[in-house]
């Protein structure tokens, strides 16, 4: 009877400290030196310790053969360390991988993974109770060229985001995007949705009010259905100019043109990926603000709420030439 009881025990065990690995349960010591299975058994502390070294191989090995088959199956490191340790965002930049806590004061989001599909051009359709409750949007940039807007809206695009002011991350010379214009006036009269977005890379007061106004001032006499984006993104060369901001400094540049925008009598949204809302902002100082959030992987990862989700970079549209974002709007 008590070598049944002693497997039951390392098996118990070794789940316990599988669980324990991958981070999903808390564990409440006992402070007796005796662990009591049944009243006909006990264990001594020598007895204890011995089967739990035990379990904690078992336990190793398992995790260890769950991770092993999932990068065999396909599954990049990165996505197995998201399975591996749900209570943080994990965060590829700087050359490693960095572990951010989930902050549980912030409204989480509430969509569910099972809600999602595909349709038959594998574009992402949110359902709620048998109903599409999404919207499909694109955003663009004269990198786009020009395009051919009733074609797009001919294949189900209801909205979108043209660039309308970028700042260079080298010069920092503020640029009015040249399809802007065209761009609005193209979507506009095929019957979409439009907003706008700067892409920005201010590094101070200033230059982040002198992008607010020039697209205030570039948008007089259109009407927007839609946003005006603040578009904060690190910027991947070593030579930056937004490289030496701190996250107080984005945080604050972001109010500043959310702030101006709204004043204005715009609708404002900022734009913002893994690394910049886990790392580069603080986001318990924007929660009054929509987010458009961008992350290229079918899963619902971001913890925190968000109005738009970008989630391709290489989607192809009727229309339009070559790649383009594609978004859904999460209502």
């Amino acid at each position: 009877m008590k070598k049944a009881f002693r497997y039951f025990l390392i098996s118990i065990l070794s789940i316990v400290f599988t669980l324990i690995v991958v981070g999903i349960i808390y564990i409440v010591a006992d402070t007796h030196s005796r662990i009591k299975i049944q009243d006909k058994e006990t264990y001594s502390t020598e007895e204890v310790e011995a089967l739990m070294d035990e379990a904690k191989a078992q336990g190793r090995n398992s995790v260890l053969s769950t991770i092993k088959e999932s990068l065999e199956n396909g599954n990049t490191v990165i996505s197995v360390l998201k399975s591996l340790y749900p209570e943080y965002i994990v965060v590829a930049a700087n050359s490693k991988y960095n572990f951010v806590a989930i902050n549980n004061d912030l409204t989480k989001n509430k969509f569910d993974i099972n809600n999602l599909s595909e349709d038959d051009n594998g574009r992402y359709v949110y359902s709620d109770d048998g109903q599409t409750t999404s919207r499909f949007g694109i955003d663009v940039s004269s990198h786009q060229g020009d395009i051919d807007w009733n074609a797009v809206k001919a294949e189900g695009v209801e909205f979108a985001f043209i660039r309308a002011v970028y700042r260079g991350y080298g010069t920092g010379k503020l640029v009015i995007d040249e399809k802007c214009i065209q761009n609005i006036e193209g979507a506009q009269a095929a019957g979409i949705d439009v907003g706008v977005y700067v892409f920005s890379q201010a590094i101070n007061q200033d230059e982040v009010l002198e992008e607010a106004s020039t697209v205030i001032g570039l948008l007089d006499g259109y009407t927007l259905q839609l946003p005006i984006v603040f578009d904060v993104e690190k910027v991947a060369d070593s030579s930056a100019r937004t490289n030496g901001l701190t996250v107080q400094d984005r945080t604050d540049l972001t109010k500043t043109f959310l702030e101006t925008v709204k004043n204005a009598g715009y609708q404002p949204m900022f734009y913002h990926n893994t690394e910049m809302g886990a790392m580069l902002l603080d986001l318990t100082q924007l929660t009054e603000y929509p987010k458009w959030f961008a992350g290229y992987n079918k899963e619902f990862y971001w913890p925190y709420e968000y109005e738009i989700w970008q989630y391709s970079e290489t989607g192809r549209v009727e229309g339009i030439n070559g790649d383009v974002d594609l978004d859904i709007w999460l209502q």
